[in-house]
């Protein structure tokens, strides 16, 4: 096969694998069931997943479990946040292609849990005639037990060793974003809420989200977008220090609480520090930056008002030019 025949073959198998995704995701229906159907290898195919009874040695198997998957997931819509893929030869008629996909529920109303995967896979196809059809599919999320730059979670195991501090240990990494450290959405707002109920007159709400993150991915790749996220939650602690609630909110979403008073002067200047230290991480390679928006807390106010108010603060900052904090 010539290079340029291959790479067109190629191209064609990660546009296949895009499209079986969303047909799965995005089209839980009997026409993305019978795509679905119709893109498989019919003699020979496999699929591993991440649920513990997804190993599916055969095609009717498959067929099955896909038509169970669809049922519960009935009524629920999603959206994929982001996607990356390559593809590579694996000798003739055959290649894989792997890569990654973040998925996200897109709720109706706010809600306090979203359903999200954010999975890692392997897909085998097979040349049938001028098309592909896929022969095997692998794909798992990444253990929540397993540090940054571990091979396998030796943390936990050994904390396992101390039951009583492993104990609390389990009761604080449930509150947290695995890759960042921070409060996860779940728990930030509960921290909100409940500073809330306390009070928290004077307190403010910041909104912050990563300026054109996506470019990163597509031009640095998605390891290179895995460590902005740290280095961002790292410089959004310190700016933040110990008066605050820090979340990440998802993706490249976080979200800040300050619950004893600030003046507007001062929730200013909380948010002009944020945006210039980390435009002040820019590298040369892409230019880095992130919006903000505030909020201050009302009376009787719930966490879904102060998150909706800055929000719609943070979007403004968006339409103005980025880079930028609005009420």
């Amino acid at each position: 096969m010539g290079e340029t025949m291959e790479r067109v073959w190629l191209d064609e198998a990660i546009e296949l694998a895009k499209a079986l995704w969303r047909a799965y995701v995005l089209e839980p229906t009997e026409e993305g069931g019978r795509f679905i159907f119709d893109s498989l290898f019919q003699s020979d195919f496999s699929l591993i997943g991440t649920g513990k009874h997804e190993m599916y040695p055969n095609l009717p198997a498959f067929m099955g479990g896909l038509g169970r998957d669809q049922e519960e997931a009935e009524g629920i819509t999603f959206e994929i946040l982001d996607d990356y893929y390559e593809a590579r030869p694996l000798g003739e008629g055959c290649c894989l292609v792997f890569g990654t996909l973040w998925v996200r529920e897109r709720p109706s109303e706010p809600k306090s849990l979203l359903v999200e995967m954010d999975t890692r896979f392997s897909m085998v196809f097979r040349r049938e005639g001028d098309r592909w059809l896929l022969a095997h599919l692998h794909h798992s999320t990444p253990n929540v037990d397993q540090h940054r730059d571990e091979y396998y979670p030796k943390t936990v195991t050994e904390q396992a060793n101390a039951a009583l501090a492993y104990s609390k240990a389990l009761e604080r990494r449930a509150e947290l974003d695995p890759m960042t450290g921070l409060f996860n959405h779940v728990a930030f707002e509960g921290h909100v809420c409940e500073a809330l109920a306390r009070g928290a007159s004077g307190g403010t709400f910041f909104m912050i989200d990563l300026d054109d993150f996506k470019l990163v991915n597509d031009t640095l790749g998605h390891p290179e977008g895995d460590r902005v996220i740290v280095e961002f939650a790292d410089v959004l602690s310190d700016v933040f220090a110990q008066d605050a609630y820090v979340g990440r909110m998802g993706g490249d979403e976080f979200a800040a609480f300050v619950e004893c008073p600030l003046s507007v002067a001062q929730a200013e200047a909380k948010a002009r520090t944020l945006v210039e230290r980390w435009t002040a991480c820019s590298d040369g390679r892409v230019r880095l930056g992130c919006s903000v928006g505030l909020a201050s807390v009302a009376r009787d106010q719930t966490f879904f008002d102060l998150y909706h108010a800055a929000d719609k603060a943070l979007y403004a900052s968006k339409r103005n030019g980025k880079g930028r904090f609005s009420w």
